[in-house]
């Protein structure tokens, strides 16, 4: 083989490689630049491992802002709050409920109902730049959390479950919470 036949061989092969080099290298900074903003997203999190996991497994973030990174949030809030509120329901047609337990069910179904409407609300107010009307939303659904609780606090059967649906609940409102002051200061 002459060295032309070699060189242009080489040359397509070695400008690949570089080419691929360089795209590897910009989905690193890519992906740091991310990792970085949902850590600064984060920071001042009372549940930041629970915060952390949200955003981290969600493949919206790669793309998002940390206004994008909110609503992720509380779209996982309202998700939350949707599925167990069907739950809610499910238990509600159980004929072998107690009726104690159903009555604090019924409360819950209401709270819950109450609450989505609530975290819909402030997904349009984030939309809208209103982040004080985000918090306001989102602490009227933390409250009506808390009365549900209230409302089943100390029944058995479906009511344990559902405590600790409310605290999952929580946490998502309170990441989505952490989010939107760490965007109001920026």
């Amino acid at each position: 083989m002459s060295s032309m036949s070699i060189f242009i061989f080489l040359l397509p092969l070695t400008l690949c490689l570089s080419l691929r080099l360089h795209l590897v290298a910009a989905d690193i900074s890519i992906i740091n630049n991310v990792n970085n903003l949902i850590e600064k997203a984060c920071s001042n999190s009372a549940h930041k491992d629970f915060c952390l996991s949200v955003l981290n497994f969600n493949n919206e973030t790669q793309n998002a802002d940390l206004k994008g990174l909110a609503f992720i949030a509380l779209k996982a809030a309202e998700k939350n709050a949707t599925d167990t509120s069907v739950r809610i329901k499910l238990w509600l047609g159980d004929e072998n409920v107690q009726p104690a337990v159903s009555d604090g069910l019924s409360d819950c179904d209401k709270e819950y109902l109450d609450a989505i409407d609530q975290i819909e609300d402030s997904i349009n107010a984030l939309v809208s730049n209103a982040l004080d009307d985000v918090k306001s939303w989102v602490e009227d659904a933390l409250a009506d959390i808390d009365t549900c609780e209230k409302s089943i606090q100390g029944q058995p059967g479906y009511s344990l479950e559902l405590a600790r649906e409310n605290q999952v609940l929580r946490k998502l409102c309170y990441t989505a919470l952490d989010i939107v002051q760490v965007l109001a200061t920026n």
